[in-house]
């Protein structure tokens, strides 16, 4: 199989690889702020804590979702590598202000400033990757930056859970700081040349927004990706403060958040590398059902993932299982969507296309945690989560229509026009 992932002789490129190693450490630190701010937040009752967590949570996205086009067109402009490290260096910063206070609405504030950061970070990445990667390579390389992206999570949920339990959010801060220093460090000191593409000086604003949606394929899949990024949002940022109010220890969430991050991303090269042999969209319609199935399963079959013993949650191996199978499965449509939105670009405006991917992934958290926010706020007490459950579950059953009209429509085309994958 890793013969398979080398991609047929065709080497990754060193700048890429560095950037890997930088995304890894980048995202230790996300995913270990994801549990730190859960615990961190203040509450007099479970209610409350939930509340005050999509409170906070609102602001970050938003602003990654304001800023991420832009992010990516500058980084056409001025290079990949300055915009990376700048969005690095204020989230780090950032992670050490949250350390002054845990009021509700400064930390909300900080929470908006630090998804400015974060937008800084991805669309110029990606970018980096469509500038560097071999064009029939894409797949592969698309799947190797969500790999480090998913190891990085599912490093930092464990590490973030540990850290709550021995040290406390205060000094848990601090040390992701550090590590989101590392990763800009790395980023600053190795990738000592890139590519610029001067053409991108009049894509500006929504003309350069206009011109990406006119690519088709991207007109077909957007509505899917935010779809899947909205599920994302309700995952990260609700279930650890529901689990921490059902009284799951800081440790054993990571472990669980950990275990789920390794069924999503371990196989996110190989499906990549699948995409470029049988077709983008065959391999994103494959992610789409499977994350049904993971939904479906939570919803109708719970009583088979665990149970409850003396008020404390136990889980059930033999539920575990097929859950853990289906996710591997859903790690499929991340790196077939990117490399399929690389292809279809032009390449003077990569970095804009590319930002539509920040821009889905914080417009996406966004609808989840505003909607979030108003379901916890109508439901009250009891009933908020099974709600934002049910509304999970609507979602995903729209993007499972959607995906079935795109891969007709796919195949429809096929009869009339070029194939939409890497010939070799």
């Amino acid at each position: 199989m890793f013969r398979f992932l080398r991609g047929r002789g065709i080497r990754t490129p060193m700048y890429l690889r560095v950037l890997y190693i930088s995304t890894f450490f980048l995202r230790v630190a996300f995913g270990a702020l994801l549990l730190i701010i859960a615990k961190y937040v203040p509450s007099e009752t479970d209610y409350e804590g939930l509340l005050n967590v999509a409170i906070i949570a609102v602001p970050y996205p938003l602003a990654e979702m304001l800023t991420a086009n832009y992010f990516g067109m500058l980084s056409d402009r001025t290079g990949r590598k300055p915009i990376i490290v700048l969005g690095t260096t204020l989230a780090a910063s950032i992670v050490v202000l949250y350390t002054i206070s845990n009021n509700v609405w400064y930390l909300a504030a900080m929470h908006g400033i630090h998804g400015i950061g974060a937008a800084a970070t991805v669309a110029p990445a990606i970018a980096m990757i469509a500038d560097h990667a071999h064009s029939c390579d894409r797949g592969r390389q698309m799947g190797w930056f969500d790999y480090a992206t998913f190891i990085g999570y599912i490093i930092g949920a464990v590490v973030g859970g540990f850290l709550i339990d021995l040290v406390g959010a205060k000094s848990g801060f601090l040390i992701m700081a550090g590590l989101l220093a590392v990763s800009a460090i790395l980023l600053q000191t190795f990738v000592k040349k890139e590519k610029v593409c001067a053409k991108s000086e009049s894509m500006v604003g929504l003309k350069s927004l206009k011109k990406v949606f006119k690519i088709r394929e991207v007109r077909l899949m957007f509505p899917i990706w935010l779809i899947i990024a909205t599920l994302l949002g309700l995952a990260i940022t609700y279930l650890p403060r529901i689990m921490l109010s059902e009284n799951v220890s800081g440790s054993t969430i990571g472990i669980l958040f950990g275990a789920a991050g390794v069924a999503l991303g371990l196989l996110q090269p190989f499906w990549g590398k699948v995409s470029d042999i049988v077709g983008r969209i065959p391999v994103m319609a494959y992610g789409v059902f499977s994350i049904m199935g993971i939904v479906a399963m939570v919803l109708f079959f719970s009583d088979s993932i665990y149970t409850r013993v003396d008020g404390d949650i136990e889980f059930k191996l033999i539920g575990l299982v097929p859950l853990g199978i289906l996710g591997l499965g859903a790690g499929a449509f991340v790196p077939a969507a990117l490399a399929l939105m690389a292809d279809s670009s032009s390449e003077d405006c990569y970095g804009a296309t590319m930002g539509l991917y920040s821009f889905a992934l914080g417009f996406g958290a966004f609808i989840a945690e505003s909607i979030g926010l108003a379901i916890i706020v109508i439901s009250g007490d009891d009933r908020a989560p099974v709600w934002l459950l049910y509304f999970a579950a609507a979602l995903v059953a729209l993007a499972v229509v959607m995906m079935i009209v795109f891969f007709i429509s796919d195949i429809l085309r096929k009869r009339f026009g070029r194939p939409t994958r890497c010939e070799k």
